[in-house]
């Protein structure tokens, strides 16, 4: 029998599966309590409701898109160590799921390490009057997939498993807030598997950077989004683990998000909570554009992220933070068309994306064509002046031009 491939590296830093010590950041506002292990591995409820609108929620500004879409529609796959479908914020939120870990299987509504509620909280926490928290596509739906419940972690095969059963029960996102430092073929037929059915995989870079920085796996295979994480002034967190793979990176130091049994939330850092910022962003885009392929959302996502002020793709910041409105309401003309295999028309698998140029190719492309209105518009006054002053200018209709959004940082 094939030994199993331990699943070690992205279940945090701070309390949850990894014991290195957590990085300073400024972090605005008070210190919530971090999530703490005990001798059965269970965490106790987190007692503390956070009033103030964390530091994450504010960077990348989620908020912004929800005017155009919250998610709905949209299943995304939660690969960890179950949900607590229980808490107030996440009430109808949560399926049933699967439990992949245990032998007999059952469901995966609940959840003893706590791991993967913190991590669902981020994706889809509905909003609550006086709470500041919210997910970033409060209206996703989340399918927990336990494949782990206690800090020794699971396993490659669980996982390779719990992939499987997600895209077979619909799904159109993965979260894996895990890895393991093994090329694992099971695993690896997994992550095939899901994008031959449409699913973008989103998974951890894990938090091995100053322990030899070893190659984090799912998140280094081909077409997968690997997700790094940044502290409160952008810069990388100094555990977030680093390689050409690296696609995006978002908030993953001194985040807030629930506990199991709560309303209460905890704090805590890592590359795991930093995986499903950029999950529930593809929630919303993959509901907002039902049309695009999960190669195309890839795409999507990278090229409108706020860029890192390097070059990019960077092996540090990949392509640069995510950015949910951004991703959501940019015009790309790349759209137009799908080229076989879901790759935008005229991309490669891994496209080159002009970033360099600090002005968007959609602002250009705007700032001609209003350059040509405007000399039709003068040869119009020329030619029809007379006939325009016998009509005393009165207008028959009017038309709204409305600019397509510009890339600029969040506040």
């Amino acid at each position: 029998m094939r030994a199993s491939r331990p699943v070690l590296a992205a279940l945090g830093v701070a309390g949850m599966l990894l014991t290195a010590a957590a990085p300073a950041a400024a972090v605005p506002g008070p210190q919530l309590p971090r999530t703490q292990a005990t001798g059965t591995d269970c965490r106790p409820p987190p007692v503390r409701t956070e009033v103030a609108r964390p530091w994450a929620q504010q960077l990348i500004a989620p908020e912004r898109a929800w005017e155009l879409t919250r998610g709905q529609g949209v299943l995304v796959g939660v690969i960890d160590s179950g949900v607590d479908a229980s808490i107030p914020q996440l009430a109808g939120g949560v399926l049933v799921g699967h439990d992949v870990y245990s032998s007999g299987g059952g469901p995966a509504n609940t959840d003893c390490l706590g791991h993967g509620t913190f991590v669902a909280g981020i994706i889809a926490a509905r909003q609550q009057p006086g709470v500041g928290f919210a997910g970033v596509a409060p209206d996703a739906q989340v399918l927990p997939i336990r494949d782990t419940q206690s800090t020794d972690g699971g396993s490659a095969h669980t996982m390779a498993e719990g992939i499987r059963t997600a895209v077979n029960s619909g799904v159109k996102v993965i979260n894996i807030s895990e890895s393991t430092y093994y090329d694992d073929q099971e695993l690896r037929s997994a992550i095939e598997f899901a994008q031959s059915r449409d699913v973008l995989v989103v998974a951890a870079v894990a938090n091995g950077a100053q322990e030899g920085n070893p190659i984090p796996y799912p998140a280094s295979y081909p077409g997968v989004l690997a997700v790094g994480a940044v502290d409160s002034s952008g810069a990388r967190a100094n555990f977030s683990q680093t390689g050409d793979f690296v696609a995006l990176v978002a908030p993953g130091v001194d985040v807030m998000s629930l506990g199991p049994g709560g309303p209460g939330h905890w704090q805590d850092s890592g590359t795991s909570f930093a995986t499903p910022f950029v999950t529930g962003t593809a929630a919303l885009v993959r509901s907002y554009h039902p049309e695009l392929t999960a190669e195309q959302v890839k795409y999507r996502l990278q090229a409108t992220a706020t860029r890192p002020g390097v070059t990019v793709p960077d092996p540090q910041m990949g392509w640069g933070t995510v950015n949910p409105y951004s991703a959501v309401t940019a015009v790309l003309p790349e759209e137009g068309g799908a080229a076989a295999g879901g790759t935008p028309a005229g991309r490669a698998a891994h496209p080159d994306i002009p970033v360099d140029n600090p002005v968007p190719m959609r602002v250009v492309t705007l700032s001609i064509a209003g350059l040509v209105l405007v000399v039709i518009a003068a040869v119009i006054g020329t030619r029809l002046g007379p006939v325009g002053h016998q009509r005393r200018w009165r207008r028959r209709r009017v038309v709204k031009v409305v600019d397509g959004p510009q890339e600029s940082a969040p506040e």
